[in-house]
């Protein structure tokens, strides 16, 4: 209620056009830029993102979908999120994956929770706005099935050093909520992959029959 007030009171501004009414205009956003169809290990192209098959044997991931690439409008969306309080920016980027993003019948979207630290310096995990928002405009069940531990910043690591870091950074308190289901993680941006893998691995072992991913952008 309190974001609808002051939307009427400070209207948010368009980022590329500078209209009022949305942090990101429906006339602007669909100029932004398709994402590649690739493999999100080798990004080798993929048809719907899915994972090479030279790739499948090490990750626990079916597939990886990507809206837009993580520049201009979209990178600036995503840093009012995170960053400025613009928490209506979470509805935007569920429009633009409910968009862009095939999504079958039988899924249940679970957002890929932040570290908790950074959801008490926001006041909110702005994934899990988006996937809800994501999850009413299409139909589709949600369920807050995983739990962050640990409070390692991911965004100025390598790799391999994120996979370290992550190994052991997910866990699903209630496995009944997913267990035989085709899980669709929501993530707002993907680099390495290693944080969606990290939650891939423990929604697999709690019972997921199949894992695939959808994020906002693509690095």
């Amino acid at each position: 209620m309190l974001d609808s007030v002051l939307a009427l009171v400070a209207p948010h501004i368009c980022l590329q056009c500078k209209s009022e009414g949305s942090p990101w205009c429906a006339a602007c956003r669909i100029t932004a830029p398709l994402a590649a169809e690739r493999c999100y290990r080798c990004h080798a192209l993929s048809d719907g993102g899915r994972t090479c098959k030279h790739c499948r044997s090490a990750s626990p991931l079916y597939s990886v979908q990507a809206a837009t690439r993580y520049e201009g409008c979209a990178k600036q969306l995503i840093w009012k999120l995170k960053f400025d309080r613009a928490k209506a920016a979470a509805e935007t980027l569920a429009v633009v994956i409910a968009a862009r993003a095939t999504l079958t019948a039988d899924t249940i979207l679970v957002p890929v929770p932040t570290s908790t630290s950074h959801v008490r310096q926001r006041g909110y995990d702005q994934v899990v706005l988006t996937t809800r928002h994501l999850a009413r405009q299409t139909g589709r069940e949600y369920a807050s099935a995983l739990m962050r531990l640990g409070q390692q910043q991911q965004h100025t690591t390598t790799r391999a050093q994120r996979l370290t870091q992550l190994t052991h950074a997910y866990v699903v308190p209630h496995p009944e909520l997913i267990a035989g289901q085709h899980v669709v993680l929501v993530d707002d941006v993907i680099t390495t992959g290693a944080t969606l893998e990290a939650a891939a691995r423990a929604v697999k072992a709690a019972g997921a029959k199949r894992v695939s991913a959808i994020v906002f952008a693509q690095a």
